[in-house]
């Protein structure tokens, strides 16, 4: 015995669905394939979500953007203005120090320069006549017994200037 539909009497309804079901996949072909395919189909439509989210932040970003140079330029035209045509606002600030005390500090500073010059050149004599005194000493080898005084155990205000 062989079933024949006879749907449309049974459930009108289902037929209804059914032929309205039809003609969109006939009409959007892509909708039969997302029946076919669901879960690539709920993997598009997140990335095309992201890419349409991605792509409204940018336009959000760019209006924002526009809208703070429209509403910052008659500030910036303004003040440009003023810079060029007027006089500036405030005097020019008076030297804080006093010309006599200055004078006195530049002296002092470069006494005080002279002196660590001094200083300077005293160490790299010091450091020379050191580093000539290890070089010119003969080289231990390990394990010998050695008596005599190290460079270590010299002071530099003993060693001789050359």
């Amino acid at each position: 015995m062989v079933f024949q539909p006879v749907s449309f009497a049974i459930n009108p309804v289902q037929t209804a669905l059914d032929r309205w079901f039809q003609s969109l996949s006939t009409s959007y072909p892509a909708l039969s394939w997302m029946v076919g395919h669901p879960i690539l189909a709920i993997i598009s439509l997140l990335v095309l979500l992201a890419v349409i989210q991605i792509l409204l932040g940018w336009i959000s970003s760019g209006i924002k953007h526009l809208l703070f140079t429209i509403f910052k330029s008659p500030y910036s035209l303004v003040r440009w203005l003023l810079g060029k045509t007027a006089a500036p606002l405030s005097p020019s600030k008076p030297n804080k120090w006093p010309k006599g005390k200055s004078s006195e500090q530049v002296s002092t500073l470069l006494k005080r320069l002279d002196h660590h010059h001094r200083e300077q050149e005293k160490l790299i004599s010091e450091l020379k006549t050191l580093i000539a005194f290890t070089n010119s000493e003969p080289r231990r080898i390990e394990g010998a017994q050695d008596t005599s005084t190290s460079s270590a155990d010299i002071p530099p205000s003993k060693i001789a200037s050359p």
